[in-house]
């Protein structure tokens, strides 16, 4: 799938937010008791409102097989903060405007498998939503 980039027009509101388009590789996880993986990438943002961020996390899905780990054997958190999983958002960063060119906003994802015996062998694929919302 292919992206567009949009020129920035300063004389109006925007929030950008640009993030790496590789996938993160969390790492790997057996057994049944609950193992922490995690990743960190660096966003960056500009901005010239006040903005708020918030992440959510859809879970985990088998590559080939579909087969989707359930909610209650996965636990994430994002920069030490509990995401639900498959729903619910959770504020990261609020913050007023950026100087031109940006901020550098890391991001370190944690996720936590309980019960991972149960659950077919293979690469499992999730996605992190990042929201963006104006604020004051």
């Amino acid at each position: 799938m292919a992206t567009e980039a949009k020129a920035i027009d300063p004389s109006q509101p925007y929030v950008a937010v640009r993030i790496s388009e590789k996938p993160l590789y969390l790492g790997e996880v057996c057994g049944p008791n609950l193992k922490e993986v995690g990743a960190n990438v660096t966003a960056r943002v500009e901005a010239n409102i006040p903005y708020h961020i918030s992440v959510s996390f859809d879970g985990l899905r088998h590559q080939t097989q579909k087969v989707s780990i359930s909610p209650k054997h996965l636990t994430a958190t994002v920069n030490g903060k509990e995401v639900p999983i498959g729903g619910g958002r959770v504020p990261i960063a609020s913050q007023g405007p950026t100087p031109r060119g940006g901020v550098d906003m890391p991001l370190a994802l944690q996720v936590g498998v309980r019960a991972g015996a149960s659950y077919p062998a293979g690469r499992y694929r999730g996605a992190l939503k990042i929201i963006v919302t104006p604020g004051h």
